[in-house]
This record gives C-alpha cells, sequence and structure tokens, in this order.
C-alpha cells in the first residue's frame, strides 16, 4: 500500500529536482542531483565569519557524488584538518571559480593525483595549485563525494562560486532559479542609542507578532531616552520546499519615508569576514543585525547609509521607521511602527582613546607593544595595558570587536633559559604561536583581554585505537588517538618499514587514520606547534 508518507517523498524529491532547474546567466548547474535543501545560505552570521556560501544537507548520509557544475579545470587543490577539509576549486572560463568542500574523498583521478604530490611531498596537508591542462573536468562530471571533512559538524556539502580575479565569493542564491514565494520573517526589532558613536548601547529590544507585523507591546510607538538612534532587526527566511530557517538576504530602512539604509549580502570578502562580529550582535539570546555601519567601515555589503544610518530626533514629535527585508527572489516582508525621543539633548562626556580605527596606531608600554593596523577596530577606544603580580597581562577588553590581527609583543623580563623556543602565551583559553626574540614574545592576536606567558615541554600523546597484533597483517586501517594539551598538534606521520604512509587526521576527534596493507615494523611520530616530539613504534 502506497502510504501518504510516500507520496509527499516521491513529490519532495521531484520539487528539489527542479530547485534550480532554470537556467542561470551562465548555465551553471547544481553539484549534487539530490537532496539539495539548503541549511546555510550565503551571509549567515557565523563565528567571527559571514558564510561565504550554500551548505546543501546530506546528513545523515555521506559518500554521495559531487559533480562539476560547468567545464573548467581543477585549479586548487587543498586537504586540512581544520576548514573546508578536502577541498576542490574548479576554474570556469566564464571568469569564475566554483568551490566544493567537506569532500570524504576525490574522484579516482584526482585522488591519484594528489596522493601521487603527497608521497613524492611526504605531507599529508597539501595545497596545490594546478595548470589549466593538468585536471580538465566537464560539466556533470564525478568530481569527489560529500562527506565531513575539516571543521564540519555533519555531513553536507559547501559549495560556492567565487570571483576568479579578486577571490570574493559571490551570493548563489542570485545566480540559480528556486522555486521561492514564502517572504522573510522578522521577529525581533531593535534599538541602539548612537549619541556617542565610540559607545553605542542597546535601548531596548521588542518582539513581533509574525502574522500581525506589529510590535508586540502595549503601543506602537516607542518612547527612548535618546536624540540619536539606530535601528536593528532579527528574523530569518525559508523557501518553498525548506523549512530551514536561512539569513534575510536584504534590507531597507526608511525614516518618515526617506531612506536612510540599505543592505544586500554579497560580495563579501574574506578581509571582511570578521565584521559579522559588529554587524550581528547577540543580546538576551537574540542575535540583531545592525541597520548602521561601523565608523569608518566601507563593507561592500552596504548599498546606501546616509549619515551612517543615525536617526537623528530633533523634536518630540513621533516619526514613522519602516523596515523592509526581502530574500534573493525579491519576496518582501516590512513592518512600520513609531518612535519618539523624551531627550533632545545629552552632554557626550568626553573620553580619552589611544587607538581608533582610521590609521594605524602604535601602542608602547614597558610590559607590552601593540601594533593596531587601520580597519583593526570598529570604534576610537582607550585600550590599557596591565601587568599584575602574578604576570597576568591584561590588555583593553576581551569583547572588544577586532577585525584584522594586532601585532603584539610581550616583554619577558625572565625568560627560562635554553627553553626560549618552547614558549608560548595564552590569552582567554588560546594558545598563541609566535617567536621570542630580543627580551619579547612577538606574535599576532585577534583578541584582547588576558595573556600570560608559558611553556610547552610536553610532547604530544600517541595511543593506539585498534593496536594490530604481533606477526598479523595490519588490514585496511590504523586508527591512532593524538593529543596534545597546549600548543597543539603540529606535525604527524606514519612509516612501514621506514616507507612513509598517506595518513588522515581528524582534528575534531583527535584521531589518525592511516590506510595501509604493509606488515612490519610501524612507526607513529608526531610533533606539536613549539617542536615536541612523540615517537611511537610496534614490531608485526
Amino acid at each position: 500500500m502506497i502510504t501518504f508518507r510516500t507520496y509527499f517523498f516521491c513529490f519532495l524529491v521531484l520539487a528539489l529536482s527542479k530547485v534550480f532547474a532554470q537556467n542561470n546567466k551562465f548555465d551553471f548547474r547544481l553539484p549534487l542531483d539530490i537532496n539539495t535543501i539548503i541549511t546555510g545560505n550565503y551571509g549567515e552570521l557565523r563565528p567571527n565569519h559571514f558564510h561565504a556560501g550554500l551548505d546543501f544537507r546530506t546528513h545523515p548520509v555521506d559518500n554521495l557524488p559531487i559533480k562539476a557544475v560547468q567545464d573548467g579545470y581543477v585549479s586548487r587543490i587543498k586537504i586540512s584538518r581544520a576548514g573546508y577539509g578536502k577541498v576542490l576549486y574548479i576554474t570556469h572560463a566564464n571568469g569564475y571559480v566554483s568551490v566544493y568542500a567537506h569532500q570524504k574523498r576525490f574522484s579516482t583521478t584526482i585522488e591519484n593525483y594528489v596522493k601521487q604530490k603527497q608521497i613524492e611531498q611526504q605531507k599529508n596537508e597539501i595545497e596545490l595549485f594546478l595548470k589549466p591542462t593538468e585536471l580538465v573536468v566537464k560539466k556533470n562530471d564525478v568530481i569527489g563525494f560529500t562527506g565531513n571533512s575539516g571543521s564540519s559538524q555533519a555531513p553536507h556539502l559547501h559549495f560556492e562560486i567565487r570571483d576568479e580575479k579578486t577571490e570574493v565569493p559571490v551570493n548563489p542564491l542570485l545566480w540559480y532559479s528556486i522555486p521561492d514565494k514564502v517572504k522573510p520573517v522578522i521577529t525581533h526589532i531593535g534599538l541602539f542609542d548612537l549619541k556617542d558613536s565610540n559607545q553605542i548601547s542597546l535601548i531596548t529590544s521588542v518582539a513581533v507578532d509574525a502574522k500581525s507585523n506589529v510590535l508586540i507591546t502595549t503601543k506602537n510607538t516607542l518612547n527612548i531616552k535618546s536624540n540619536k538612534v539606530g535601528v536593528a532587526f532579527t528574523g530569518y527566511d525559508q523557501a518553498d520546499v525548506s523549512t530551514n530557517k536561512n539569513n534575510i538576504y536584504e534590507a531597507k530602512l526608511f525614516v518618515d519615508g526617506k531612506l536612510i539604509y540599505h543592505h544586500q549580502l554579497d560580495n563579501i570578502s574574506f578581509d571582511d569576514a570578521r565584521y559579522v562580529n559588529y554587524f550581528g550582535e547577540k543580546r538576551n539570546g537574540i542575535k540583531l543585525q545592525k541597520c548602521f555601519p561601523a565608523n569608518c567601515y566601507g563593507a561592500s555589503i552596504y548599498k546606501m547609509s546616509a549619515n551612517n544610518s543615525v536617526i537623528e530626533l530633533n523634536d518630540t514629535l513621533s516619526h514613522v521607521i519602516v523596515l523592509e527585508v526581502y530574500d534573493e527572489r525579491q519576496n518582501k516582508n516590512s513592518i512600520s511602527f513609531f518612535i519618539k525621543s523624551n531627550l533632545l539633548s545629552s552632554p557626550i562626556v568626553p573620553r580619552i582613546t589611544n587607538a581608533g580605527c582610521d590609521k594605524d596606531y602604535d601602542i608602547v608600554k614597558n610590559e607590552a607593544v601593540l601594533k593596531i593596523p587601520k580597519g583593526a577596530l570598529t570604534r576610537s577606544l582607550f585600550i590599557p595595558i596591565y601587568l599584575n603580580k602574578l604576570g597576568i597581562l591584561t590588555i583593553g577588553q576581551k569583547d572588544e570587536i577586532i577585525l584584522k590581527p594586532i601585532q603584539l609583543s610581550v616583554r619577558v623580563n625572565k625568560p627560562v633559559i635554553g627553553k626560549e623556543s618552547k614558549m608560548v602565551l595564552i590569552n582567554e583559553g588560546n594558545c598563541l604561536i609566535g617567536k621570542y626574540e630580543n627580551g619579547f614574545y612577538k606574535t599576532e592576536t585577534k583578541q584582547l583581554g588576558m595573556f600570560e606567558l608559558a611553556y610547552d615541554t610536553i610532547a604530544p600523546d600517541i595511543q593506539w585505537l585498534n593496536k594490530p597484533k604481533p606477526g598479523k597483517l595490519i588490514k585496511n586501517v590504523l586508527q591512532i588517538k593524538i593529543q596534545d594539551k597546549l600548543s597543539g598538534i603540529g606535525e604527524y606521520y606514519v612509516f612501514v618499514n621506514e616507507i612513509w604512509q598517506i595518513a588522515e587526521f581528524d582534528a575534531k576527534t583527535g584521531t589518525l587514520i592511516c590506510e595501509t596493507n604493509l606488515n612490519g615494523k610501524v612507526r607513529v611520530e608526531v610533533t606539536d606547534k613549539v617542536g615536541n616530539k612523540s615517537v611511537k613504534n610496534i614490531s608485526l
């Protein structure tokens, strides 16, 4: 008997197979034949970065064939324990590059090519740049299989389209036609006090009734004690065949009928990735997207911002605010409400600053030296440096938004002689690797807060997970647990009868995997990031 569930499944597969069927401007196909539900769209607000592409759900299945979206050649291949894991880059004649990340394995031809290079270089984690004639692919060719490699938390395919010259990812949903008549949803409105642009603060956040699109409050007028205000919102977008809540593509803000702000999430460069920490701010359990830019930041997402989108209230009248949001198919939703100021003027207390975002800044103290590049900060502020009696160095506030790496040199008063190369710097639980030089430990940081010098003298730990028995052939796979408690795993090698073997490190589980059918003497060598080395031997 054919059940309703069976009918629904057939309908869903048919619908999904047609989701991207309409031709785009370059006739790109989709990288998967089935299961094309988007679980993460372009521009989603991720920790420390905007999502640069589309995530296609394959969970709980992996090993699905990935196909080239158009003719081209494999221009780059990278294998790493984190980030995109096993990833391919295909360059196309139209000036764009398609990216396929978190693969389980590559196609046979590509896999053999990579293994040959790994053996030649005796490197497990490798990055290769290819010539146009080395690995040519045609549209619809299988180039790999979906998996969970790198920093992926579940099996899926991460897919991008990048501009070949600038390497800036574009929004694929502007290329592919998706059946989508579902308008975005606004769930919250937030108001920020902007009277001091270097010290903004949340005034209020109000929930929105999704059915009526009005604020859930006793009145539709928000009375505020500030004459300079910024608007923010929280919301999500969905498509016809998916209930997954993705980010909203576009927003416009009007005050008394005048457009003062407009953003679109497209063409976000990797240099702008950390700007997400300013653009989206989590307050009271919700992440508000600000409809006003940072003081001196010109990210490409901003299409228009009048007077930095500051709403100046120079009277005690009610002013109408309209927020419009759109998805890539231009489905529109909007909400209107009123704001009214109860405070027409408020003095700004002068603040001492020693750094800003408009130029390079150097902060030189006896304890440390900071070199802050232009654009690293979102505002002007004072960054204090203080060393306590326990040797803990405090530099500014740990929650300060840092957009670019800051060069940091920490004075070392009494280095341990002979162990200078084992020195590390601990920052809020993170281990920073650098170099001791001329009485200073020099490194880079993307976070302020507390810093403490330490020495890593303990080598990594190696444990067999499926220890081979003496005299028996190693079958298929060696599984080895490797971990390091401070600086982290650096290099790792597996030798069988002194022959180097290809091994893969899954950083999520700390598991080193080596496929081999050899028997004899096995040696595993693991070093951490400051050169401490462990060796494990077993004879078969």
